[in-house]
Formats: structure tokens, sequence, C-alpha cells
């Protein structure tokens, strides 16, 4: 870009061409008043505090999207602008019910610190005070439109963030509101509750639920971390008062992940889950009771070199990695057991069989690319996954591509999920038989460009045995939507392939094989790296898989003993229907659950904010999270198994 000078209040600064003047301002350290301008988002020049006074304009003109131009002249501040400025704060507080005291809001409102700014001590304007709907149905998010100010922050950042449209502008003059959808309250609506629209708020029009009445952000201190919601780990930054969690936001709304969700935004400030304190130990009675931790330390240690090398471990794949390092020192290291897996194996070891078959002998191909690159697809299948659930930013960043890259989306799901009313097709398989779908899929983009053909013969041989009508009787899919999808997918250029743990739970590794078959077709065996995303229950899962941990089903090792490293993850009925069996069971965890009630001997574990470490996330990208709050005094998982470690080798009997 062609650099440019301006003059602005005297003063000669430098800019590009394609900057606003407000950019330019705001570059050089020049204070502009602005209440609808929120960095990241589009300009639509709706509050008009931004107006500057332009030599070759006749009124003043707003900075925040007008074009800025080499030789301007500028005036920020004037007599006459800050007159105007005062002005629209003061029809703004007219226009609707901005009572600051009653507000949740107060002291962290936009609004209220242009009213101080301003000096508005009076008011020169009839109220109208109108009598406003305030929307509470939705789970985490209110909206008192008797605080809205109509400045389309809101709207824009569900737009434009988070992909949605959900939000926009009903009524006309006075009676213009924010909508959901049609009218609809933003319960029912299509929003998912990813809070870009309460971020961009600048008043206590838009409620956080969560976070209510908690504290003022001027009151609060704040750190940065990760999200451990799921495998993505996005950046966040949390606000803490009294050793207590009060807000969760995005440290920046302008990256590819900038939208957070409403697991990494609203769910963990809303654990309802009652919380381990204290270490416990079943009595004679066969009740846990509390107890110091070096008893059940003690306990555990005599257990364990009882047990031997018939003991597993189990973990969860949200610890860190120096975390699993440690537990596979204590299990596979000190207590010589070979029987060690994690919660989610299952699934490694299906992803892992489909890659070795696709191998065949040879080099495993790169996998899972950075999930930034779904912006850039011009094609997406997805395949068993209800991202909007599992991972929702996976999903943001879907319909961005659709939105903005006008990306097609396959869908391949037998159920319904938010997904699909993006899609360009939506196939629904009978159950089961997703696999077959995907072979003839593979089998018509052959057939459409003969010189796939070519690249593995045998795999195209193998395909051609899926004959279309064949596959309609047994799919229940309609031979025509198989070859529309087909057409989609081989006219794709950068197409990226989503697959979900519905079918990796169903242990079908030939599905993983079939899915590398065709994304090898669709790239024309090009590509260091197989555009391919496995979507992973914990956001650690790859760094557990990485350490070899997952290699082995434990269920079938039948250990008599087990150690549970739960920390503050969660098992299904599948799990707990197992560890019934177990004669001796040693869980670390964080909250009372079923399977804690079952324990022997209990040991208290750090929750996701209060503990540290590295994580291998989505695309194998390297992230770390920081400790910001501690509570109850508990010392970090690594240090409580060094410490069973050193009383199991001090046992005499293993000396």
């Amino acid at each position: 870009m062609q650099e440019i000078t301006l003059t602005i209040n005297g003063q000669s600064v430098k800019g590009k061409t394609g900057d606003t003047v407000l950019t330019i301002c705001r570059a050089n350290g020049i204070d502009v008043p602005t209440l609808c301008h929120l960095d990241g988002l589009s300009d639509v020049g709706a509050c008009r505090l931004c107006v500057v006074e332009i030599l070759s304009e006749k009124k003043p003109i707003p900075a925040c999207n007008y074009p800025a131009r080499d030789g301007l002249v500028i005036k920020t501040s004037t007599p006459q602008l800050e007159r105007y400025r005062k002005q629209v704060i003061e029809l703004l507080f007219a226009e609707r019910n901005h009572f600051c005291m009653f507000c949740e809001s107060s002291g962290d409102c936009e609004l209220q610190k242009m009213a101080y700014r301003y000096q508005m001590d009076n008011d020169r304007f009839q109220s109208l005070f109108p009598k406003l709907k305030v929307d509470t149905l939705s789970k985490y998010l209110a909206i008192d439109h008797n605080r809205c100010i109509l400045c389309g922050r809101c709207v824009r950042a569900c737009k434009e963030i988070a992909a949605l449209r959900t939000l926009d502008f009903s009524g006309r003059g006075g009676q213009t509101m924010v909508a959901a959808d049609l009218n609809l309250p933003l319960g029912e609506s299509s929003c998912t509750l990813c809070g870009s629209c309460l971020q961009a708020c600048p008043t206590g029009a838009i409620i956080n639920k969560a976070s209510l009445y908690k504290g003022r952000s001027a009151e609060c201190t704040s750190a940065d971390t990760i999200c451990q919601g799921c495998d993505i780990g996005c950046e966040i930054k949390v606000l803490i008062k009294d050793e207590n969690l009060v807000k969760i936001e995005t440290t920046d709304r302008t990256s590819a992940r900038g939208a957070l969700c409403n697991i990494g935004r609203f769910e963990q400030l809303s654990e309802t889950r009652a919380r381990i304190t204290s270490s416990m130990i079943r009595n004679a009675k066969g009740k846990l009771e509390n107890c110091s931790q070096d008893e059940a330390l003690t306990a555990a240690a005599k257990k364990l070199a009882e047990l031997g090398s018939n003991c597993g471990g189990l973990m969860s794949p949200r610890i860190p990695n120096e975390t699993i390092a440690q537990f596979q020192k204590l299990i596979t290291g000190t207590q010589k057991s070979k029987i060690i897996d994690t919660l989610d194996g299952k699934e490694y070891r299906t992803i892992s069989a489909g890659i070795r078959q696709y191998a065949n002998g040879g080099t495993n191909p790169e996998v899972d690319p950075d999930i930034e690159g779904i912006l850039k697809a011009d094609c997406i299948l997805v395949v068993g996954a209800d991202i909007d659930r599992t991972n929702p930013v996976i999903g943001n960043l879907v319909r961005r591509a659709v939105s903005y890259n006008q990306a097609k989306l396959i869908m391949v799901d037998a159920n319904q999920d938010m997904l699909p009313l993006w899609s360009e097709l939506w196939l629904k398989p009978a159950a089961g038989t997703e696999k077959v779908v995907i072979n003839v899929l593979a089998n018509m983009v052959i057939s459409n460009n003969k010189s796939l053909a070519e690249l593995k013969p045998e795999l195209s041989r193998a395909l051609s045995l899926n004959e279309a009508d064949k596959v309609t009787a047994k799919t229940a899919i309609a031979e025509k939507d198989l070859q529309t999808a087909a057409k989609i997918l081989s006219q794709s250029k950068n197409a990226f392939i989503i697959y979900g743990n519905k079918p990796a739970a169903q242990n079908d590794a030939d599905l993983v094989t079939s899915l590398l078959n065709l994304t090898y077709l669709l790239q024309n065996g090009k590509g260091e790296r197989l555009n391919i995303v496995f979507l992973k229950p914990g956001i650690n899962s790859q760094g557990a898989w990485d350490s070899g941990a997952a290699t082995k089903d434990i269920k079938t090792q039948q250990p008599r003993g087990l150690y549970l490293l739960l920390s503050d993850d969660i098992i299904d009925k599948d799990w707990l229907d197992w560890v019934k069996g177990i004669d001796y069971l040693i869980v670390q965890a964080s909250y009372i659950s079923p399977v804690v009630e079952k324990a022997d001997v209990v040991l208290p574990s750090r929750i996701w904010d209060e503990r540290g470490g590295s994580y291998v996330t989505a695309g194998k990208r390297s992230a770390k999270s920081n400790p910001v709050i501690q509570r109850y005094g508990l010392i970090p998982d690594e240090e409580i198994l060094q410490r069973v470690a050193e009383k199991l080798i001090a046992i005499p009997s293993r000396s």
C-alpha cells in the first residue's frame, strides 16, 4: 500500500491508502471517541461520535468510515465538535431507559464513560421512557432492549465473527430493536451461545447470566491462558475477583480462532458438580471418609505394591503432557505395569488402524492440518460429527468458509444438527453405511477425472465395485444426491474433510481408510499433509496418543487394580460399568461422581484453571496453559503422582 501524509490537528502524520481517518488517528495516538466502532468489525458510522472536521468537506464527517487521502487537513477536537458529541450522548440517554444505578454493567459501560467524559450532569431532552421487552430465555444470555443504543456491534459480531447472522434489526424508528432470527426469543433461535455479541456490546443491553453481579472489570485481575473445553485450545482471558472466576473473554476477536464457544465462555463458569477438596479412603465399614493426604498416599502405595503389574493406569485426555509423563513413569516405571490406556484410547486405535491400512506397509501420511486452513477451503465434507455441540469453534470456521469463501458444505450424518442449515447437500445414510457412501463418492470422483485412476490403480479397481444403484438401496441415499456430491468434490481445488467421533466410537477403521483415500484423490496425490481433520475428545488427546499410552485396550487386559487419573473429566457409562469389575480402585479427581463413589482411595485433583502445562491441540499445535487461580491449597497432579511413586519405592518388599 502507498504511504500517504495527512495533517491532523496541525500535526503531520503518516498512513496508508485504504486506511480510514480513524485508523490513522489511532495509529498516531490521536484520541477520537467512538461507540459503534469496534476493532475487528466493519464500520457503519452509526453513533456519530467520531465525527471530525475535514477541510475539503462542508460538514462534520464520521472518521470511522471515511477513506483517508493524501493531503487531507483534519481537526478532531474543536468546541463545535465537542458540543456535537455531548448532544449525541444526551440524545442516546433520552431515547431509552439508561438507569445506571440499576444496571449490571455500571462501571463497565462505554456509554456511561462517555457521559462522564462530556460531563452530562443534566437532561436537556425529555426522556421517552419506552417499555421494551427483556429477553431472558437464553441459557447464558439476556437482552434488555431498554439499554440498547442500536450501535449494531452485536449484529456485526454475529455476522462477521460468529458467521451466524442470527441477530439483525427489526422495526422502525423508535421501535427499532435487535432481533434474533424472525423475532424469536434468543433461546429459541439459531444462536449457538458463542458470546461474540456479548463481548461486542458497549452497554448493559446484552447480559452475561453466568457472570451476573460477580464483579466489574476494574475490580478484577486478568490473566491469559487457554480453554480446555475441546481439542482446539483457544486462547482466552479470564477475569478474577476474590479467587473466583468472573468472566471469560477471547484475547483477539480478529484472529481466525477469535470466536469462543458456549463451552469456553460460559460452561466453565457454570460448574455445578461438588468439588473434592480432601483426600478420602474407604473405611472398615465400606464408606469413604476424609483423611490426610499422607494417609491416602500411603494406602495407595501399599496396595500398588501388593498388586504389582496387575494394576493398570487409565487417564483423561484433558491433562497436560507433564502430568502424562509422570503418570506413565509411575505406572510403567515404578509400578512395572504394561497396562495403561486413555479414556479416548478407542478413538486412537480406530484412527491408527485406519491410517495403517491406508499406508499398507508404507509411510504413514501426515494428517491433522492446521484447522485455520478450513477458512480457505472451497469444499468441506463433514462425516459423523455434531460439530456445534462437540467442537463449536470448528463449526464457526466451517460457517465462515461457507459465508465468506463460498465453500460448498456436504454433510454425511443420519442426525441433524445446526450445520445442515448451512450445507449445500445433506446426505443421511442408514446406520453403519457411512463407509459405503464414502467409497462410492471416491469411485464417482475417479469417474469424473479419469487421470486419478493412475494414482492408485489398485484403489481404482477396488472402488469400481461400488455401483451407485446398489449403494442407493443399501444406504437409503438417492443416486442423484451421490452424483451431486461427487461433482462438487471433483470440482473442488482445496477440499477439507472433517471426521467426527460418532464413527470413531463405532471402531470402524475401514471408514478412516476410505476417508484418507478420498482425501488423497481430492488432492490429486499431492500435498505434504492430507486435508483431513480428526476431531478429538480432549484438549490433549493428541499429546496422550503421542506418548504411546493408548496403544492397547485396557479392557482386554483385565487388571485387578486401577489407578484412574480423571482430573476434572467425566467418564461415560461404558467405562463406569467396566470399573465395577475392578478389585481395587484409586481415583485422582476434581469432582464427586459415580466413579469416585466406587473408589477405595480418592486423591483431590486441580481443575483446568488451576493447573499449568503444555498440550498438543488440533492441527498438532503446541499450546501452554497457565494456572490463573488456586483454590483449597491443592498440589499439582504430577506432584501427587511423584509422592505415590516415592512411597511405593520406599516399601521394603520393593527395595
